[in-house]
């Protein structure tokens, strides 16, 4: 019986060693703050959801660390969209800087951020290098493989767009994506790649093969403005021997 009544209360202390009041306190706080922070983001208020939920985000309770990024996250995905949709791309990219800290080398924004400087701040060097970024992290991206060709394009400069255009050929069936890979993140690229592909076919020489890879293009996309562009002034132009 003695022994039966050391070792309870052996137990009974080990067990109040244990019993965290404050940290029950702390978890019920942080997570009526994540409550806050989660209506904040479905009330529309995207600024505040952000406020509520970045210094969540460095608590070391991963549960609450987790749902407090959720958060953040898709309150910067927002306010990144309304930066766009109001004509300030520069904003924008400061709440990328913020995404990326919460993510560092995440896909998407990372790829959304190499597009601002490349078609809205005109910015090149500064999109040719966050495009180098992924190539080093996503080496499979076609995305970013046609973001660098059209770039060298731009410059004037064929011969650097080849390879890129060349690689997203070969790694088509092992590529990777930011964006979902949907039927229209499919089009929207693949119209791209092949507006580019026919166009270097055109310029070293290869007329004929460049016609044809429209024609096939045009049939598989079906409709696409930029394809039947390129079809008509490939076939309004002389035509040299292949």
């Amino acid at each position: 019986m003695r022994s039966e009544t050391t070792t309870n209360h052996r137990m009974a202390f080990i067990l109040k060693q244990y019993i965290d009041h404050e940290g029950v306190q702390t978890l019920l706080e942080a997570g009526a703050n994540c409550d806050t922070a989660n209506q904040y983001l479905l009330d529309g208020e995207f600024e505040l959801a952000l406020e509520a939920a970045l210094p969540l985000v460095l608590l070391e309770t991963p549960i609450i660390a987790e749902r407090a990024r959720d958060i953040a996250i898709a309150a910067l995905d927002e306010l990144i969209e309304q930066s766009i949709a109001e004509g300030d791309p520069t904003r924008a990219l400061k709440y990328f800087d913020q995404w990326l800290r919460l993510e560092p080398d995440a896909f998407y924004p990372l790829m959304r951020k190499a597009e601002i400087y490349q078609f809205d701040l005109y910015d090149l060097d500064s999109a040719w290098n966050t495009y180098l970024h992924i190539l080093r992290r996503y080496p499979n991206s076609i995305e970013a493989m046609v973001g660098m060709a059209q770039l060298a394009l731009a410059e004037g400069n064929p011969e650097r767009a080849y390879p890129y255009v060349l690689r997203a050929w070969q790694v088509l069936a092992k590529s990777q994506w930011a964006y979902t890979p949907s039927l229209r993140t499919f089009q929207s690229v693949f119209e791209d790649l092949y507006d580019i592909t026919t166009g270097l076919l055109d310029w070293l020489g290869a007329h004929e093969a460049a016609v044809h890879t429209v024609e096939q293009a045009l049939s598989t996309l079906e409709e696409s403005s930029l394809l039947k562009e390129r079809w008509r002034l490939l076939t309004e132009s002389e035509t040299p021997s292949d």
